[in-house]
């Protein structure tokens, strides 16, 4: 993490902890309980690439995010909000979420929401982490997100309670790494939230979620077979993913991004030595047209799919 507003930023005055949350996070109206007592407020955010990782600490209060708000700024971010300490409950897009400790939900800065926030028996405060990503590099559409925030999400078992987990551990450890890792990790972070919320609310919804991306990239493979060059790396970088997140999608297929760019090659090899296209050709020049760069690489994957060498091959087809 960087250093950029890494210091705790502390206030006892309820009018200047509004301006704390706007610039922290977006423009906030705050209705703070009035027998709360004392007022005292605290923000912290550290920063993983385009990630910001925040620790809020208050009173009893609600803090709204309204549409006159809306129309104030128009900052578009994606959140997670995790209740560490106390307990609390969250509306938005027709949802209602009610949080104790470990448990976190979803939420946007682009539509109205409602943040009931209190605190528990042993202290006067609520604390909460705050995760905050520029939503254009969260993937998920706009009618995929609605159908998620604030849902619930169980900090206390299963997948979602190892993200409760991990998302703590970020807040607490502020772990250092270099720029180009901190901006992928904090595109891994996202993906993994985005992935695990579909997974507990969108029932079958988690396979098909990048139904269209996958479409365009089984395009881009077939139309660069004959490039030498594809690779996983390559293709992933066309489509503007993480070859990680690009390796996970394709897991969900019970396949890796390598072993389907090979089986292609070998099947479109395979067709050549059938059709007019493979003619005379010699198999050197099939396996390069198909972006093969070894004979005997070829030679032996053909064999390993096909049962038998090319060169029997295309002598029992033609027979």
């Amino acid at each position: 993490m960087t250093a950029a507003g890494s210091n705790e930023e502390n206030t006892s005055r309820r009018e200047v902890w509004r301006d704390l949350l706007r610039d922290h996070f977006v423009s906030l109206d705050v209705d703070v309980e009035r027998d709360c007592g004392m007022f005292d407020g605290a923000v912290r955010s550290d920063f993983l690439g385009h990630l910001r990782v925040s620790g809020v600490r208050s009173v009893d209060q609600d803090i709204i995010r309204t549409k006159e708000l809306l129309r104030r700024d128009r900052d578009r971010y994606l959140q997670v909000c995790l209740v560490r300490r106390g307990e609390a409950r969250a509306a938005q897009d027709g949802h209602d979420a009610t949080l104790r400790p470990g448990d976190f939900v979803i939420y946007e800065t682009e539509r109205p929401f409602h943040w009931w926030l209190r605190s528990g028996v042993s202290s006067p405060y609520w604390d909460c982490a705050v995760f905050t990503w520029p939503r254009d590099t969260i993937q998920l559409s706009d009618s995929e997100s609605a159908s998620l925030t604030c849902r619930a999400l169980d900090g206390g078992s299963g997948i979602t309670g190892v993200l409760s987990r991990m998302l703590t551990d970020l807040l607490v450890a502020k772990p250092t790494v270099s720029e180009g890792g901190a901006v992928r990790i904090a595109d891994e972070i996202g993906d993994l939230v985005a992935t695990i919320a579909t997974e507990a609310h969108g029932p079958g919804a988690g396979i098909d979620r990048h139904a269209g991306l996958l479409r365009r990239i089984d395009t881009y493979i077939e139309e660069h077979l004959g490039d030498p060059e594809l690779s996983p790396e390559r293709v992933a970088q066309a489509h503007f993913v993480s070859t990680r997140q690009l390796q996970r999608m394709f897991a969900r297929r019970g396949q890796t991004v390598s072993q389907v760019i090979r089986r292609q090659r070998l099947e479109r090899c395979r067709r050549d030595l059938l059709t007019r296209r493979g003619g005379e050709a010699k198999l050197t020049e099939i396996c390069v047209r198909w972006g093969f760069t070894d004979l005997a690489v070829f030679s032996r994957a053909f064999r390993e799919v096909y049962g038998t060498s090319p060169t029997a091959y295309r002598a029992h087809a033609r027979a």
